[in-house]
């Protein structure tokens, strides 16, 4: 399945539900902050031995739904989602050349 056609099958498990009504802006950033959290959630306390042991499932779902509100957002404004990681990649390669930011942490106006 390529992202075209999982892009539209959100959307139709969306609008076969009717739930776009229920889907303003707000409330779409406010339900992808929530996912993200409860993916931090996941990790809050944890030593790195006991991040190992979390269950991959559920990493997996709570990265499953951030995507899933990420196209409702680029929906909403009609962002190409893929088009929109691209150029954001070539952005930061300007702003992060490999040559000033190769095992730096710094941010790109330090280089």
């Amino acid at each position: 399945m390529n992202f075209q056609e999982i892009e539209q099958k959100v959307i139709a498990f969306r609008n076969d539900r009717n739930w776009e009504q229920f889907h303003q802006i707000k409330d779409l950033l406010l339900g992808l902050n929530i996912e993200v959290s409860e993916l931090q959630e996941l990790f809050l306390w944890k030593s790195k031995e006991q991040q190992a042991e979390i269950d991959i499932e559920h990493i997996r779902d709570e990265v499953a739904d951030i995507a899933i509100y990420l196209i409702y957002i680029s929906k909403h404004y009609g962002i190409d989602l893929l088009e929109a990681i691209n150029n954001k990649v070539d952005k930061n390669s300007i702003k992060y050349p490999v040559e000033k930011s190769r095992n730096s942490n710094k941010k790109y106006n330090e280089l």
